[in-house]
């Protein structure tokens, strides 16, 4: 991003939906962009060779020669030149290479060798492969030549004579070809702690070499059948020698040859002659260009109708002026997506802006005060939409994520009872890695941005052993004998009838099905989170008792000698043999007699496959040194998140710390749906995690210390508000007293009114028919979360406009539409801005990265999305593909931004409205690189509301990098 970029999409060809553009819109035309793709389309698209009419002139655009290395490889060339299928054959075997190495876990045969890395594993797969030497590729000729990547890429690109300096720009050609494929290696790459990195590495210097070898055998092959030679300088060459015959064969070749002349060309083309080829593109030429004429005439004539200009008095006009007219129309059609971009951005932030003066008269009308804050003490909070010193009677306060579908449940929850709502990044401020009860692996809960340290752990309360239910047995056996061979064939009978139901109850009673299935699974036991620090003898306690554990498995897998048949002193002696402790005979293999050759084989199968050995303790150690957090630290966290939300003094005696996730089935993009603050989880832990720690006695009193009393009375409950749904769940209520369980029943009834409000208005947007009411809507939605067939269970973020950080008396009691995320802030709590510090490089940067996602997805759905949810297959566990063999697709579903050919989603950048005074913002801005280079750098649209001045501040960005405020007066609340 560099100080002169232009915005994403500024050229796109889709910009948007027509909306209410009022009095700052852009003058209308008689079509937006979204619908000027029709007769334009042709023309525009084809011809990289041939002179294009301009102003009366003949200028003939890039060719191959000039193209060559910077645009196209020679692959490409030779595809255009001479009709071959070079790059999509190399594209097939790559993405066949590619999806057997990054399987994590989806395929039964894996393959071999990963170990070693993609080149290498790849590389001994292919030197054996009769298919390749079947299609006349010697890809184990050229792999003889080099052992590792480095070499085999100097090696290709030295055999293919590429010039050296032209090598950076071939291999970003190369790169782009399999973008999505290309992107996930660099991320996988880059993530040094991702398990299926540290045990399958791979990186683009590895993918670039497999990509260059195919590359170089498919070119030889094809230079072989077509007898040419297809190295860089005989391409070179041949391109400068024969233009006109080069331009002839793109055109046939590419399909955008004018059908009148196809025959003609083929001909001239396999004849070979020279002259007749000279010949004939002078024709083509001529008519192409007398075609393009015609085509722009025709534009310039409806441009002069729109005008009201007659078409006697346009012929009347000298050339130069239609030559005028023909610049300014191709002008502005290369403007015109960003055009309306900022007519969308215009619109919403003038209406915005009336929402919070509206806001701000309601509140005066109601006679909000505020007290004047005074030096050295915490300012007080205005009654209009605040929290005031003392709180109504009954009054609960609510911790929100700052997620856009937050914004109707915080709006309906104000409505229908006294609650204070506060907007905060979903992940509560605690970074955590995640350990669920069985599973082994650690989930991040935090953004993107974050790297956790802290480890939390998921323990039952009771130690019983965890059984799979008959359902659950049933699946987990088809889901492995549908991945071989034979199986499917003798299995059918004996399970379908299982999954008929299944299928049968899924599609036509989702709801009463999912209910009856719930039974026949398994619950996991009632679990709590280990969030406090392990003493260091208690974590060799634990480390023992897991080697323990690890030895009783092993002795009666290989020994069948259950528990009762041996002492803990036969236990700890087989541990300490394990750990390199004691040696001798050990008193199990003197009791069972033990052969020597089979206890030694026993201790070394301890060792190695159930890890019981000095380096693995010693790396079991360092993780339990990572689990919970010391006291100090969570009084830390939590006063980082009162403080950062303005919510320091007032507490009330019931704070929900509400998190959110999403219910769907058969949905691949479902962590799409979660929260992104989260890392695509659910925030349901995190609550937890924080709800526990402000509830701490030794916390609160850390609190205390620095100027954040929290009252005995005052409880912290998590929830989780499923965002298919709306429904709010309460969760670790067993850790509640009699008298404040009492205080819920009201709250639970009050969450589930505000869900069917938000059910009522989810309904609407989604088109559902036949609803009635509120307690309609929520089934309707309830049936959608559970229905396999849904590819819509909800619009998840799309419709996301703009970031509100302030006070919620900034936006009480308006309807935002659920397109607004709002973090609280308070700029009287913060005069050297270290809080609007971290919002702005934190969660900031998050809704401006899930923005553009968004943007680019809308814009061009086919390249910068995924396309549609109807054709995807889910590729090894970690992506999707379109049909059975595709690129990696990347970014979001149609079905998440269109509504059918509408656009549901409006593409304009983030609109980050402050409420602080303006020195302060451009202040932070001056130490923030990332926020910085987003505001003057035009990737989002920054409005401060300075209560100081009473003005509303918009940053408008210039075309050199430069910027200005334009300022514009506003009423604030008190």
């Amino acid at each position: 991003m560099t100080s002169n970029s232009q915005v994403p999409g500024a050229d796109a060809p889709r910009p948007g939906p027509a909306v209410d553009r009022g009095a700052d819109a852009a003058p209308t035309g008689p079509r937006s962009g979204a619908a000027d793709r029709g007769a334009d389309a042709a023309p525009t698209k084809v011809r990289p060779d041939l002179a294009v009419y301009r102003g009366g002139n003949v200028a003939p655009t890039a060719s191959i020669a000039e193209q060559l290395g910077r645009d196209l490889t020679l692959y490409d060339a030779a595809d255009q030149l001479f009709g071959t299928r070079i790059g999509e054959t190399l594209n097939e075997l790559m993405i066949k290479g590619l999806m057997d190495f990054f399987d994590e876990g989806q395929s039964v045969w894996r393959m071999p060798g990963r170990k070693q890395g993609f080149y290498r594993g790849w590389a001994n797969i292919a030197r054996r492969n009769r298919r390749l030497r079947m299609r006349g590729l010697d890809v184990a000729a050229i792999l003889g030549q080099a052992d590792d990547p480095e070499a085999m890429i100097d090696l290709v690109m030295t055999r293919l004579e590429v010039p050296e300096p032209r090598w950076m720009d071939y291999f970003t050609v190369e790169l782009a070809r399999l973008h999505g494929w290309a992107g996930f290696v660099r991320w996988r790459s880059q993530a040094r702690h991702y398990y299926w990195q540290q045990r399958n590495p791979a990186d683009l210097v590895e993918y670039m070499a497999v990509r260059l070898v195919l590359a170089l055998a498919l070119l030889e092959d094809a230079g072989r059948r077509l007898k040419r030679d297809l190295r860089w300088p005989a391409l070179l060459a041949y391109a400068e020698a024969h233009p006109r015959e080069c331009v002839l064969r793109r055109e046939l070749n590419a399909g955008t040859v004018l059908p009148d002349f196809a025959h003609r060309i083929e001909v001239a083309l396999d004849r070979g002659s020279g002259a007749g080829i000279d010949a004939l593109y002078l024709d083509y030429e001529r008519e192409k260009t007398k075609r393009e004429a015609c085509t722009r005439a025709g534009r310039v004539q409806a441009m002069a109708d729109q005008a009201g200009i007659c078409r006697q008095v346009l012929l009347g006009r000298p050339d130069d002026t239609l030559h005028q007219y023909i610049d300014a129309i191709y002008a502005a059609k290369a403007r015109e997506g960003m055009l309306w971009t900022r007519a969308l951005e215009r619109t919403h932030i003038r209406q915005l802006l009336a929402q919070i003066d509206a806001a701000a008269a309601a509140a005066g009308a109601a006679g909000g005060t505020l007290k004047a804050p005074v030096a050295g003490e915490t300012p007080a909070v205005p009654v209009a939409g605040e929290t005031p010193a003392v709180l109504a009677a009954g009054t609960v306060q609510a911790f929100f994520c700052i997620d856009v579908r937050s914004e109707r449940l915080r709006r309906h929850l104000e409505a229908v009872g006294d609650y204070e709502t506060y907007g905060i990044a979903g992940f509560f401020g605690v970074p955590v890695a995640f350990v669920e009860f069985g599973k082994g692996h650690e989930t991040a809960l935090c953004p993107a941005i974050v790297t956790p340290r802290n480890v939390a752990v998921e323990m039952p309360h009771t130690h019983a052993k965890h059984e799979h239910s008959l359902y659950e047995l049933a699946h987990e056996v088809v889901h492995d004998l549908k991945n071989t061979v034979l199986a499917p064939y003798v299995t059918v009978e004996a399970v379908g009838l299982l999954f008929g139901f299944d299928m049968v109850g899924k599609t036509f009673v989702p709801r009463v099905y999912n209910t009856w299935r719930q039974r026949l699974q398994s619950r996991k036991p009632p679990a709590r989170l280990l969030i406090d620090k392990i003493a260091e003898d208690e974590a060799r306690e634990l480390l023992t008792n897991l080697q323990d554990e690890m030895v009783l498995r092993a002795v009666e897998r290989h020994f069948a000698i259950k528990r009762e048949d041996l002492t803990s002193p036969m236990i700890r002696e087989l541990r300490e043999t394990a750990l390199g402790n004691r040696k001798g005979q050990t008193e199990l293999a003197r009791r069972f007699g033990v052969e020597p050759a089979a206890e030694a084989v026993f201790i070394r199968s301890l060792q190695v496959e159930y890890r019981v050995n000095p380096d693995q303790a010693q790396i079991q150690l360092e993780h339990l040194a990572k689990i919970g957090f010391h006291r100090k630290r969570q009084a830390q966290l939590v006063a980082a998140a009162l403080r950062g939300i303005g919510l320091t003094s007032g507490f009330g005696r019931t704070v929900l710390v509400v998190g959110h996730g999403s219910t769907s089935e058969n949905n691949p993009y479902e962590s799409a749906l979660d929260c992104g603050a989260c890392g695509g989880d659910q925030g349901l832990v995190n609550a937890r995690i924080f709800a526990a720690m402000a509830n701490r006695r030794e916390v609160r009193e850390q609190l205390a210390e620095q100027g954040i009393a929290i009252p005995d009375e005052t409880l912290f409950i998590p929830a989780l508000h499923d965002t298919t749904t709306d429904e709010v769940t309460l969760f670790d209520l067993d850790q509640l007293s009699p008298g404040a369980l009492t205080r819920l029943s009201r709250i639970q009834e009050d969450l589930a009114a505000a869900g069917r409000l938000c059910a009522a208005e989810r309904c609407a947007e989604l088109g559902e028919r036949g609803i009635t009411g509120p307690d309609a809507a929520a089934r309707r939605v309830k049936r959608n979360a559970l229905d396999w067939t849904q590819v819509r269970p909800e619009w998840g973020l799309s419709k996301n406009a703009s970031f509100i950080i302030g006070r919620r008396a900034l936006s009480r009691g308006r309807n935002l539409e659920g397109r607004a995320f709002l973090h609280s802030y308070d700029h009287r709590l913060d005069p050297k801005g270290r809080l609007l510090e971290s919002i702005l490089s934190g969660p900031l940067v998050v809704a401006q990265w899930i923005n553009m996602e968004h943007f680019f997805s809308v814009v061009d759905n086919e390249a910068f999305g995924s396309g549609s949810k109807v054709y995807h297959n889910i590729i090894g566990r970690f992506g999707v593909v379109t049909g059975n063999l595709s690129d990696l697709r990347t970014g979001l579903p149609a079905q998440t931004m269109l509504r059918g050919d509408t656009p549901y989603h409006h593409p304009l950048r983030l609109i980050t409205v402050v409420e602080a005074p303006l020195k302060l913002v451009e202040a932070v801005l001056a130490r923030l690189y990332k926020p910085r280079e987003l505001v003057h750098n035009g990737w989002i649209r920054l409005v401060v509301l300075d209560p100081e001045t009473s003005q509303a501040q918009v940053y408008e960005h210039g075309n050199g990098g430069d910027g200005a405020w334009q300022a514009q007066p506003i009423r604030l609340p008190a």
